[in-house]
């Protein structure tokens, strides 16, 4: 039987520095039957040569390529709507135009979807990259390839969004069903995505890093970090996530309602890190002030302690006193974690 379609939407905004390797990743595939489709948002480098060079690259492989420009930026949501609307695939991946995937990411989530009818969507590990595509490793958030139920998956949302839009392969279906969400958020609908794919279908792990996820630096802090948009979307979605979740009879994720809302206290403390970082004590000082809104002891904990001190510095001192917190903090996930109890193993893709 020919192998199913698969459509790599990958939506452009002034990313020509990284397109190319993005575009060598898709043809560097061993699955085979892909269509791409690709739509710049009237950017200002040369981007939209680089898509004309790369669609006449796709054809010599047998991959067909919809590369085209908008004719006004209409805003990254309604191209990358675009983009979808141009795509027939019965699989989907939406890959940034500054990430990247690995050879074999497209083959075994394929696999994974056409083996089991029940899943929608499948998550991969991923690699982290700087802007000079320098690789980071870190740990995958399940510590075995698995099947979650959808209702446990949503569980884990609660707590976590796990994977970008580069790391998920989905079905038609899937895609469809994240489409008739009932909010729209700013910042946190790639999170939201994953939750109402949970919601129509279970979920597939693969712990293999099969995605390079760009990283940018430190210094290109977001407007939604600077004005705390980012903390309060996040607590909009927790308690979205309550009642979407009920709308489909799942009741486990109502357990973790409260331990969600103690971890944005946690997640302030990242967000002021990253502000002190870039020397923003100000803001940093305003995450910190909102912290115990969500987790009333963390006024009692050292480390708030030692970011409010820091907060405080200046000069020399204020740089020391980043190196203590260096020592003291990590904004990122240092293990891996067992699966929810009731998953199933995917054993023929290894431990």
């Amino acid at each position: 039987m020919k192998e199913a379609l698969v459509s790599v939407i990958v939506p452009n905004y002034n990313n020509a520095k990284y397109l190319r390797y993005c575009y060598d990743s898709i043809l560097n595939q061993t699955y085979s039957n892909i269509e791409v489709i690709s739509y710049d948002n009237q950017s200002e480098d040369e981007s939209y040569e680089i898509m004309q060079e790369y669609k006449k690259k796709f054809k010599k492989r047998g991959m067909w390529m919809d590369a085209g420009m908008n004719k006004r930026n209409v805003g990254s949501a309604a191209n990358t709507a675009r983009c979808f609307g141009c795509s027939e695939g019965q699989y989907i991946i939406y890959l940034s135009s500054d990430d990247a995937m690995k050879p074999t990411f497209i083959e075994k989530g394929v696999k994974v979807l056409s083996a089991n009818p029940n899943v929608g969507m499948v998550m991969v590990h991923r690699d982290e990259m700087d802007e000079k595509g320098n690789l980071t490793k870190t740990p995958p958030f399940y510590n075995k390839n698995c099947i979650v139920p959808g209702e446990s998956q949503a569980a884990v949302y609660m707590m976590a969004g796990i994977a970008v839009p580069s790391q998920v392969l989905m079905t038609r279906y899937t895609v469809q069903c994240m489409g008739r969400k009932p909010i729209n958020l700013q910042i946190a609908n790639d999170w939201l995505d994953n939750f109402m794919g949970a919601c129509n279908g279970d979920v597939a792990y693969l712990k293999e890093a099969l995605c390079e996820y760009r990283v940018h630096s430190l210094n290109d802090t977001t407007a939604s970090e600077r004005n705390l948009v980012g903390i309060f979307e996040h607590y909009e979605l927790i308690n979205a996530f309550t009642w979407i979740g009920e709308s489909y009879g799942y009741k486990k994720h109502l357990e973790r309602y409260d331990e969600a809302v103690r971890k944005l206290g946690d997640m302030c403390l990242r967000y002021a890190y990253k502000m002190l970082k870039n020397g923003e004590q100000a803001v940093a000082r305003k995450y910190l002030y909102l912290a115990p809104v969500f987790q009333e002891d963390i006024l009692n904990k050292s480390i708030y302690s030692s970011f409010m001190d820091c907060c405080n510095l200046e000069g020399e001192a204020f740089e020391q006193g980043i190196k203590e917190l260096d020592k003291l903090f990590t904004a990122k996930r240092t293990v891996s974690y067992d699966p929810p109890s009731d998953y199933i193993e995917l054993k023929e893709l290894g431990n």
